[in-house]
C-alpha cells in the first residue's frame, strides 16, 4: 500500500557531522512545534528526506559536511517537487559567506557553538512559513533572482550577528 505525506507535518532536518549540535537543537526545539530529525552527512540527509512518510519543509545543514558542502544540498533540494527551506550553520560566518548563502538561494545562515534559541526558533519558523507558501522549485528559483536582483546591494547581518553590517 502506498504511503502518504502529512503536508502539515513540522519536521525539521538537521544534517551536520557534530553530535553536540544535533542534541543542542535537538534541546532547542523540544517544547516547540517542530519534530527534529538528523542526519550526520550530506547523502544520508537527502536520503532521508527522498523516503520521509512526512513532508519535512526546513533543513538546518552546517556549511561544512563530511561528503560535501551546504551547496551540494542545496542543488539536491532544488530538484524536489516541494523544495524545502535551508538554513546554513557556521561557527565562523562572516559577510562574504552570508552573501553567498542569500544570493544562492538558502533561506538563512545561523551562527552556531552555541546556537541561540530564539534565533533558530525564529529562523526555523520562518523557513516553514516560507517554504509552504512557496511554489515549486523552478517557480522559487525565478523569484529568487528577482528578489536578489531588487535588493542588490542591500546589507544585513546574518542571523545571531547582533547587529547590522
Amino acid at each position: 500500500m502506498p504511503t502518504t505525506r502529512n503536508t502539515v507535518g513540522r519536521d525539521v532536518l538537521f544534517i551536520g557531522s557534530s553530535t553536540h549540535e544535533h542534541e543542542a537543537l535537538r534541546q532547542i526545539l523540544t517544547d516547540s512545534p517542530w519534530k527534529l530529525q538528523g542526519a550526520f552527512t550530506a547523502g544520508d540527509g537527502l536520503g532521508l528526506l527522498r523516503t520521509a512518510r512526512r513532508d519535512i519543509f526546513v533543513v538546518i545543514c552546517e556549511h561544512r559536511l563530511p561528503d560535501g558542502d551546504w551547496k551540494d544540498v542545496l542543488a539536491a533540494l532544488d530538484e524536489m517537487p516541494q523544495r524545502p527551506a535551508l538554513i546554513v550553520t557556521s561557527r565562523l560566518a562572516d559577510e562574504r559567506l552570508w552573501a553567498e548563502v542569500i544570493s544562492l538561494g538558502a533561506f538563512d545562515l545561523l551562527l552556531g557553538s552555541p546556537f541561540r534559541p530564539e534565533e533558530v526558533l525564529r529562523a526555523t519558523d520562518s523557513a516553514w512559513r516560507a517554504s509552504r507558501s512557496a511554489g515549486t522549485p523552478a517557480e522559487t528559483r525565478r523569484s529568487r533572482t528577482k528578489s536578489s536582483s531588487r535588493t542588490q546591494g542591500a546589507r544585513v547581518a546574518p542571523s545571531g550577528a547582533g547587529g547590522s553590517l
